[in-house]
């Protein structure tokens, strides 16, 4: 089995996302692959389950939990792909000597030699295995907006707080212009006021992905029936005005942690750009 150890230089410079999209480019090359979070840092254990709700053919994902050196060490698999923070990373590669080390950069580092590829953020995105900008890996779900507003949720999508929202649309003056004017953007949460019904509507009928009502009015009892049968869109209620709870939301995107099996494929695509088949055989065999 090889280990291939994937390691950012800080917090949230993409090591989950790079770890999945490493993995599934694994099983592209006909490997069997398990896929798991090393440490005891603050975010091993919400990468961890984050990794085993993914829905992707071929992978272990593991039980939710991060991994022990036993378990690691296990041989049933061709490739164990491990994220790991800079905190434990000695300690694991002290167990895995033979590991293959992928550094993800963030904007402050300079690369480290023991690296066997060091793929870059969005920060170097004119440099070779850089990732670049993207929304949809960018993204924040429905969860993280519910969190940055401190919005109550009123209805729930069958996808709930795990659907991805790319755009953030504010609602237009009347009815007449919203149904087309949300209905050009795809995967969209939706801000209005509470009281504003048909707008509300309006949304739901473009298929939005999350409708924020502000204001911390209570929304017609029509809208939330409306929500509640189709299931297609998660309602919340902000406590905020329009303005300040549009701005709060300016801070979730490129946040968010790795948890969309959608954000999986989007990696993997991006790595193949960016990887040559020649470097990907080195890497896997």
């Amino acid at each position: 089995m090889i280990n291939i150890v994937v390691v950012g230089d800080v917090t949230g410079a993409g090591a989950s996302t790079v770890a999945v999209g490493i993995a599934q480019l694994a099983v592209s090359n006909g490997l069997s692959v398990k896929l798991r979070r090393f440490g005891t840092d603050d975010r091993a254990l919400i990468d961890a389950q984050n990794f085993s709700e993914l829905l992707v053919d071929g992978i272990d994902t593991g039980a939710g939990s991060p991994s022990s050196d036993r378990e690691l060490g296990d041989n049933s698999k061709d490739i164990c792909v491990i994220e790991v923070s800079l905190k434990d990373e000695s300690e694991l590669l002290n167990n895995f000597p033979h590991s293959k080390i992928i550094y993800v950069q963030g904007p402050e580092s300079n690369g480290r030699a023991d690296a066997f590829l060091t793929i870059r953020n969005r920060n170097f995105s004119d440099q070779d295995f850089s990732l670049g900008e993207d929304r949809l890996l960018a993204a924040p779900t429905v969860g993280d907006l519910i969190s940055a507003t401190n919005s109550a949720v009123l209805s729930r999508s069958l996808m709930g707080e795990r659907e991805i929202c790319e755009h953030v649309v504010i609602g237009a003056i009347s009815h007449d212009p919203a149904d087309d004017y949300f209905g050009r953007f795809n995967r969209k949460a939706v801000i209005v006021r509470a009281e504003k019904v048909d707008l509300g509507l309006a949304a739901l009928l473009s298929g939005a992905e999350c409708l924020i009502l502000t204001g911390g009015h209570e929304p017609s009892p029509y809208l939330l029936d409306r929500a509640s049968a189709s299931r297609d869109t998660t309602v919340i209620l902000s406590p905020n005005p329009t303005a300040l709870t549009a701005k709060t939301l300016e801070g979730t995107f490129g946040t968010s942690p790795f948890s969309h099996s959608d954000k999986a494929l989007r990696i993997k695509e991006l790595i193949v750009q960016k990887v040559d088949v020649a470097k990907q055989k080195e890497l896997f065999f």
